[in-house]
């Protein structure tokens, strides 16, 4: 496989605050920047993760500025003692912090509009280093800065997700693209239960293809997710030989098919599509509804779904039948086939999903049980079999897994099981 061509900047991120380095808070500004780079075409180079310690802060401000076209930072810009962006920056600018009164009256004016009062520590988040670019922040009260430093440009972002993703949207990712020029055109597809090291095995031709020169390929594993990705490159610029280069979108498409030739019904969405709201606008489109008997897996199915906004028109019962005597005297499942075949059994499993089905007067029942662990395993039905049902208008399908993992593994791989079984029944 041929080395893919460079990203045409080099960017840097920069995180920074005590509580990302204590676990207290997981960093997903910096997963969701580096997503958004990678749609333009953009890899960040590195990540760098810094306590709220003026040193630190200092030292990580001069390597990475040193190396980098564009550097983005989080956090740090608010009106505690601790916030130390502004302060810090200034100093390896050598110049001071200066009043800005257009952000100091924009954030007594946002105090005034929450009918609460500015403490005087706020006036904190108007100062900026001598010769900053403000970025204005209608999504809260703390702006951001762009300076010259070093090799390029670092810019600073307040670290509150909807702050930070707001002002990368207005202000660094239309930087960035304006920089890049023609951007590769981007492809994404999302595979159900399919290990990393398959999925790239599996690519391995199409990578290897001398006329994919100059297409990265990437992979996110989000487990039961696996992402698989590619970049083509803009006209001529992944040319072989004397033929003439495809455009950047033909390019792309046809790996697209490539890859759908070769993974088929384990890819479960494409782009920015997830399986829940796929799931929901499949079924809304049909005019169908699903019903839900869920044990192993303690309402996750009904949780997935009900996060999409529109399931309502889809779903309207769901019941989590956890213990034996709930399946028996609630559910309806017969104390024989109980005892006959244990409650984690394809039996009990399709009994579930065609007494659900029954009860909501749904297209669709689903039935799901197993043993998500970390107990209860047995020789014969080790900790992680499950059975998950699919009851419709054409009669009843049983799924049998034994997924290895933790209880929180096999209990969202079981309700990705679920969706997905949904998925393929009702994509036509």
């Amino acid at each position: 496989m041929t080395d893919p061509a460079p990203s045409p900047l080099h960017v840097e991120i920069l995180a920074t605050g005590d509580e990302l380095l204590t676990g207290q808070i997981v960093d997903t500004n910096s997963v969701w920047l580096m997503d958004r780079l990678w749609d333009l075409g953009v890899m960040a180079r590195r990540k760098t993760l810094v306590a709220d310690d003026r040193e630190d802060l200092a030292a990580a401000l001069r390597e990475t500025t040193s190396r980098s076209d564009l550097v983005v930072m989080s956090g740090g810009l608010g009106p505690t003692e601790d916030d130390l962006t502004a302060e810090v920056v200034a100093a390896a600018m050598g110049v001071p912090l200066e009043l800005h009164e257009p952000s100091l009256e924009a954030i007594r004016e946002r105090f005034r509009k929450l009918g609460r009062e500015m403490t005087p520590n706020n006036a904190k988040q108007a100062r900026f280093p001598r010769g900053a670019t403000v970025i204005p922040n209608r999504f809260g009260t703390a702006p951001g800065l762009l300076v010259r430093l070093g090799r390029g440009e670092l810019v600073a972002l307040p670290g509150v997700p909807v702050e930070y993703r707001g002002l990368s949207e207005e202000f660094v990712l239309p930087r960035v693209a304006a920089r890049v020029g023609a951007t590769p055109a981007f492809r994404l597809v999302k595979l159900f239960a399919v290990p990393e090291s398959h999925a790239d095995q599996a690519m391995r031709p199409i990578m290897d293809d001398p006329a994919n020169r100059g297409v990265r390929f990437g992979y996110r594993a989000h487990w039961p997710e696996i992402h698989v990705k590619w970049a083509a490159a803009p006209a001529s610029a992944g040319a072989t030989g004397g033929s003439a280069a495809p455009s950047a979108e033909l390019h792309a498409d046809r790996i697209l098919a490539q890859v759908r030739g070769i993974f088929g019904d384990a890819i479960f969405a494409e782009g920015k599509d997830e399986l829940a709201p796929l799931v929901v606008e499949q079924l809304t489109r049909r005019g169908e509804r699903v019903a839900l008997a869920e044990s192993c897996t303690g309402g996750l199915v009904a949780e997935l779904l009900t996060r999409v906004p529109g399931a309502s028109k889809v779903f309207d019962l769901g019941v989590v039948a956890y213990a034996d005597e709930v399946k028996s005297g609630v559910v309806g499942v017969a104390a024989g086939l109980l005892a006959a075949h244990g409650a984690v059994s394809e039996p009990v499993a399709r009994a579930l999903a065609e007494w659900i089905r029954r009860a909501g007067g749904a297209t669709w029942g689903i039935g799901i049980t197993g043993i998500a662990g970390p107990s209860g395993g047995t020789p014969e039905k080790p900790v992680g079999t499950v059975y998950v049902a699919l009851a419709g208008p054409s009669g009843t399908e049983v799924v049998h897994r034994v997924w290895r993992g933790d209880r929180d593994r096999v209990r969202k791989t079981t309700a990705y099981e679920a969706l997905d079984l949904l998925r393929r029944a009702t994509r036509g």
